[in-house]
């Protein structure tokens, strides 16, 4: 038997008693931590708590130099444990402790680095002219977080401090990227540099508010350079021409220039020159607009979900923004077409501080015509936009815009006869003239409290008048001055509506993904329906016979105040959900009757895999002032009332999805669909209209509900040399009134409700001499109400005694369906100091007979289409330089 090796022995012993002093010592440990211990000390420092503790309890506390606390020890505890002890001396204090055994473990707190956040702002520019970029868009790389400019070129974002990358990019201009250490707020001006190699006809612009990334619905960026390459009639530019190109927009009339939007009248649309409403936008009985793209900055079409700010109308907002000028260089365009002469100006005042932009217009028909016009007869017709602002920047923080446009129709007529033989004879002389234009003024001052918070206040004067006079005058002699006879008439007319109107709005940006709108509102109106004049004065054989003067009983002002406030929030609920939730609130008090309405709006966007999204919005509108017509065509004799005790508010709720993909590279997809409804619509009565008198306006009218729904496609190519959409709408609209009422309370379609709408716009850039644009649009008829036979009482002979037309429904008739085809060419060159284009264009290129009114002939009971608008080329010279 081996001797037992006695090193071997030892170390079992040893792995043994330490196996059982682990064992145990948890016990030991929550024996001896349980234990209840009772201290009072004042002022102590560490040192001296720790060697008290140690005394009390056969603890030991292990720790470095490293562990220091803010403040001496004071503690009166009674009863308590070791670890409550701990708990309470070190809460407040950059200690953390662990009881190992025997032993008090000290450490410094591990405190987790709050990142501070820094917010990064400013402008964004063209850095040729310092013009701001309204829509610029701005990407943190790293976080993968960004913002867009708003309507002022201002942004805001705020970021977590540390290495920051930022990204800016407009298109048609260089990217610009940024890297530094953000460690403070920062104020970072861009100046963007033009980029030549991007074709100019590029359809679409970055969109912060239209894109599929943004939260609304139904919104169009349209941009300058479509615009200005959409061929139409006479080579005239048209802004809203080319909206009617979007889906969901059609033109009331084959070649007007009026908006029809998802089944809302030409009345329900809010236009805005830079925030304030413009009243009147036809040129030449709606044919062509006020707006000339040489002074428009940019164009927004919003027609489903209205971000709250805005409020007013049902169907659309077109909001215009207009040029400030180039703060850096003078420079300019002209243009002459067959139809008007066009000049546009800007540049410096004080260079980097201070700028102007003027565009001025005038058609100049009347001029050629003249020397063709009969002796005896005279007729022209003119009209004239002059469009002006000037930009002040008093600071990185203040600025001010003044802005002015003034545009005016006239229409004057004059004929002469003159019959005489021998010593007798008669002298016959007939005038009649019409003016009818905006005037519209408006001083802007922006101002940034800090670094997320803009503001923007505006106070303007708007107004709008039409005044028409007529004259007969007649003479007839018969030998000397004693047997003449003179008889003359005069008649003046006047309508009109002017605003007083004070608008503050906020912009505020707490977070890239977190962006506060909120503001108010306050417009005095003044309506002046009509006001009619006339004199007559006749005399005979030298004596007077009559001098009367005639005033209209309708010649009052009608006086209404309009409030409204609004707050909207865009935010984003997760990284695949954005929502966009606000309130629109307004008040209208007119011959001492108040309504107040309470409009909220909500959309929402959900991000897809693969480029898809999906979105939904709904919204509530409201409006408080009708236009009077009974003609198709807008006419200076349109009327602006305001709602009255009898007549209400019109209201409206928008309900719409849609789905939206840009997956395949240079292309965007979109489809939406809409339900709308309506409430306290307006329609004539069976048998009446309005012809230029408001007068019992009121009694002439049914209030009824509306309703349309639509599905609306658009796809559209955004990059390359060929760019373009295509746009497909199914949609429909109609009315109902009460029983008894119009259409004996049974639904029918609305005048303007078509079925089917198409429309294609291509513009190709060959070379930087030659690009082409063509557009091609298809439309259902609209309807119309047409007599289904004669009623009426016969007398025993047969006569009738009294024939009526027979209606059996309203809107009985659909019209024939339009198409049209435009195309246009431009021929560009550089010269030495600028550069000259050559457009010529052809509006309905095959010559597609489409009514643009339909004529009804009583005698034949027959109808007959009126085409106004035949195939009709231009030419147009423009330089720019």
């Amino acid at each position: 038997m081996n001797k037992p090796d006695t090193k071997r022995i030892f170390i079992i012993e040893f792995l043994f008693i330490t196996y059982i002093i682990l064992t145990l010592s948890p016990s030991l440990q929550a024996q001896n931590a349980d234990q209840q211990l009772s201290f009072n000390m004042r002022n102590a420092t560490l040192q001296e708590f720790i060697k008290r503790m140690e005394n009390s309890t056969g603890y030991s506390f292990i720790y470095g130099e490293e562990v220091k606390i803010n403040k001496k020890i004071t503690l009166n505890v009674t009863k308590k444990t070791l670890k409550e002890i701990l708990d309470i001396v070190f809460a407040d204090e950059p200690v953390s402790y662990r009881i190992i055994g025997k032993h008090i473990s000290l450490q410094p707190k591990k405190i987790k680095p709050v990142s501070r956040r820094f917010t990064i702002s400013g402008y964004v520019t063209d850095g040729a002219s310092s013009e701001t970029l309204i829509g610029a868009n701005i990407l943190e790389s790293r976080q993968h977080q960004g913002t867009a400019t708003n309507p002022y070129g201002f942004y805001s974002i705020t970021l977590p401090a540390g290495e920051t990358e930022l990204r800016f990019s407009y298109l048609g201009f260089d990217t610009q990227q940024h890297t530094f250490a953000l460690q403070k707020d920062t104020v970072l001006n861009i100046r963007l540099a033009t980029n030549t190699q991007l074709s100019e006809v590029v359809i679409l612009s970055d969109k912060p508010e239209a894109g599929i990334k943004a939260t609304q619905m139904g919104a169009n960026v349209i941009p300058m350079a479509q615009i200005r390459h959409t061929p139409t009639v006479l080579g005239e530019a048209d802004v809203m021409k080319t909206i009617q190109l979007m889906p969901g927009v059609q033109a009331g009339v084959e070649g007007s220039a009026g908006l029809y939007v998802r089944g809302g009248g030409p009345d329900q649309n809010l236009i805005l020159l830079d925030g304030v409403p413009v009243y009147n936008v036809d040129h030449l009985f709606g044919f062509f607009s006020v707006f000339t793209p040489e002074a428009v900055k940019k164009v927004t079409l919003f027609k489903s979900s209205f971000p709250a700010r805005f409020g007013g109308r049902l169907s659309s907002v077109v909001d215009v923004r207009s040029n400030d000028g180039d703060m850096k260089r003078f420079h300019g365009t002209f243009s002459l077409g067959l139809l008007s002469a066009k000049v546009q100006l800007e540049g410096p005042i004080i260079k980097d501080r201070t700028s102007f932009n003027i565009s001025a217009r005038r058609s100049y028909v009347d001029l050629l015509a003249k020397p063709f016009m009969p002796k005896d007869e005279k007729m022209s017709y003119f009209f004239y936009d002059i469009n002006a602002k000037v930009n002040h920047k008093f600071s990185d923080r203040s600025r001010l815009y003044l802005n002015f446009y003034n545009g005016k129709d006239h229409y004057h007529f004059t004929s002469k006869e003159l019959e005489s033989q021998h010593s007798y004879g008669n002298q016959y002389k007939d005038k009649m003239s019409i003016d009818w234009g905006n005037t519209v003024v408006s001083t802007r001052w922006n101002y940034i409290f800090n670094n997320k918070l803009f503001s923007n206040t505006t106070i303007a004067y708007n107004n709008y008048l039409m005044s028409a006079r007529s004259e007969a005058y007649s003479k007839t002699y018969y030998g000397g001055s004693d047997q003449e006879k003179v008889s003359n008439y005069e008649a003046n007319f006047r309508s009109g509506i002017n605003d007083w109107n004070y608008a503050i709005d906020f912009d505020y940006t707490p977070l890239p993904t977190h962006r506060i709108r909120f503001g108010g509102n306050y417009l005095f109106h003044r309506f002046r329906p009509e006001v009619m004049t006339s004199k007559i004065y006749e005399q005979a054989s030298g004596s007077v016979q009559q001098d009367t003067a005639f005033h209209s009983l309708f010649n009052k002002y009608i006086y209404a105040h309009e409030a409204s406030v609004y707050a909207e929030d865009d935010f984003e609920l997760t990284p695949r959900l954005q929502i966009n939730a606000g309130v629109h609130i307004s008040l209208f008090n007119v011959q001492k009757k108040t309504y107040f309405s309470v409009q909220p709006r909500l959309s929402a966007r959900y991000q897809l895999p693969k480029h898809f999204a999906l979105k939904a919005s709904y919204s509530k509108m409201s409006q408080y002032i009708h236009l009077l017509s009974s003609t198709p065509i807008s006419m200076p004799t349109d009327l602006w009332v305001p709602v009255t005790s009898k007549i209400k508010p019109m209201q409206a709720h928008q309900y719409s999805i849609g789905a939206y993909y840009n997956g395949l590279p240079g292309w965007e997809f979109s489809i939406e669909s809409y339900y709308k409804q309506m409430r306290n619509v307006l329609e004539y009565k069976e048998g009446v209209s309005f012809l230029g008198s408001s007068t019992n306006w009121e009694d002439k009218v049914e209030m009824g509900k509306g309703r349309s729904m639509g599905i609306e496609f658009m796809a559209q190519k955004l990059t390359g040399k060929t760019t373009g959409w295509i746009a497909y709408t199914l949609a429909r609209s109609d009315r109902q009134f009460a029983e008894g009422g119009i259409n004996n309370g049974e639904r029918f379609p609305y005048k303007y409700d078509r079925r089917h709408n198409i429309s294609l716009s291509l513009n190709h850039k060959f070379s930087d001499r030659i690009d082409v644009g063509a557009t091609w649009v298809f439309y259902t008829g609209g309807t119309a109400t047409i007599p289904v036979g004669v009623t009426g009482a016969l007398r025993p002979d047969g006569d009738m005694v009294k024939e009526e037309k027979l209606v059996t429904q309203r809107n009985n008739y659909r019209l024939p369906g339009s198409h049209r085809l435009n195309l246009g060419i431009n021929f560009n060159k550089k010269t030495r100091h600028g550069v000259r284009t050559w457009n010529i264009s052809v509006y309905n290129a095959y010559n597609a007979m489409n009514p643009t009114l339909l004529l009804y002939k009583d005698n034949i009971h027959k109808m007959k289409k009126l085409t106004l608008l035949p195939c009709i080329p231009s030419v147009t010279y423009t330089y720019k330089f």
